[in-house]
C-alpha cells in the first residue's frame, strides 16, 4: 500500500464515489512480483504452525467460541468464521468488485484460538488470490474508478463493507449540506471484543491473553463508557465525564509536582 499511495500508514486511496487513484500500469508488475514473494513465507508459517505441537498444546480447545455463542454475540470476521458460521459481506452483500474474482470463504470449526490463526493465514491466501485478479482486470479496464458525486440531497443511508476484523457499519444522515449531520461507525472489534467474556471462563490468565489477542482487538475502536445506576437504571455518568477526571487528576499532579508547565484547561 505504502508502494501504490505513497503514504506509510494513512493512505487515503478511498473517497466517495470510488478511489482517488488508478494503480499505475507501469507498477502492475512489482505488486504482481510482490504478491507472488509472499506465497513461500506464507506456506511455510501455515506449515509451521500445523506441524507444531507446542503450538497445538497451547492453542487448541483454548478459547473456544461456539457457534451459538457468535451468533448470540453477533461476533463478526475471523472471529465469526472460526467457529464456524459463513458471514462475510463481501459474500453476501457483494460491493466493489468481489462478485466478480473468484475466491473462497475460510471456515474453521472449534472457534478455539487455534482456528483464529488457521482462518486468518487462510485469507491471507485469499487476498492475494483477489489482488492478482484484479491486477489481471485492470490491465483492460480503463480508469478512472470515480462517481465524482457533486452534491448529496437530505435523507440518511448506511453501508457496510468486510474489514480484515469483519463488518464495518456506516450510518449518516444528511441536510442536503457539504457535510454529514450524523456519522455513526460501528467497527468490528466492537461486537469481537466482549466475545471474551465467555471465551476466557475456565482458563488460566496466561491463556486469557492469547485468547483476547485471537480477536485481534482493536480498542480505539471500543472506547465507549457509560456508568449506570443499576437499581435506578438512571445514567451516572459517561466519556464526557472520564476525560474531565483525567484531567483533574493531570492537574493535581501538575501542581503537587510544582512542574511550572502549561496549565492545563479543565473541561466543564
Amino acid at each position: 500500500l505504502e508502494f501504490i499511495t505513497g503514504n506509510r500508514n494513512h493512505y487515503a486511496m478511498m473517497k466517495p464515489g470510488g478511489v482517488r487513484r488508478d494503480i499505475p500500469a507501469d507498477d502492475i508488475p512489482a505488486v504482481v512480483g510482490l504478491m507472488g514473494r509472499l506465497k513461500a513465507p506464507l506456506e511455510m508459517l501455515r506449515d509451521a504452525i500445523a506441524d507444531d505441537p507446542l503450538i497445538h498444546a497451547r492453542t487448541k480447545g483454548v478459547g473456544v467460541l461456539t457457534r451459538e455463542q457468535v451468533i448470540d454475540y453477533c461476533a463478526l470476521g475471523p472471529t465469526a468464521r472460526a467457529s464456524g458460521v459463513a458471514i462475510d459481506v463481501r459474500k453476501d452483500h457483494p460491493h466493489a468488485a468481489y462478485d466478480r474474482v473468484d475466491w473462497e470463504m475460510v471456515l474453521g470449526e472449534k472457534g478455539d484460538v487455534y482456528d483464529k490463526i488457521m482462518v486468518r493465514i487462510g485469507e491471507m491466501f485469499q487476498s492475494i488470490r483477489i489482488i492478482e485478479q484484479c491486477l489481471e482486470r485492470l490491465k483492460t479496464v480503463p480508469g478512472p474508478i470515480d462517481s465524482n458525486p457533486r452534491q448529496v440531497p437530505p435523507g440518511e443511508g448506511i453501508g457496510h463493507y468486510e474489514a480484515p476484523r469483519g463488518e464495518v457499519f456506516h450510518y449518516v444522515r444528511s441536510d442536503g449540506g457539504n457535510r454529514p449531520i450524523r456519522h455513526k461507525v460501528r467497527a468490528p472489534s466492537f461486537m469481537n471484543v466482549i466475545t471474551d467474556r465467555e471465551a476466557v471462563i475456565g482458563h488460566t490468565i496466561a491463556d486469557a491473553a492469547i485468547i483476547l489477542a485471537a480477536v485481534d482487538p482493536c480498542y480505539c475502536c471500543t472506547e465507549r463508557i457509560a456508568v449506570y445506576d443499576a437499581q435506578r437504571g438512571t445514567r451516572i455518568s459517561g466519556a464526557a465525564a472520564l476525560i474531565r477526571a483525567s484531567q483533574r487528576k493531570t492537574e493535581q499532579l501538575r501542581r503537587k509536582l510544582g512542574w511550572a508547565g502549561p496549565v492545563l484547561k479543565l473541561e466543564d
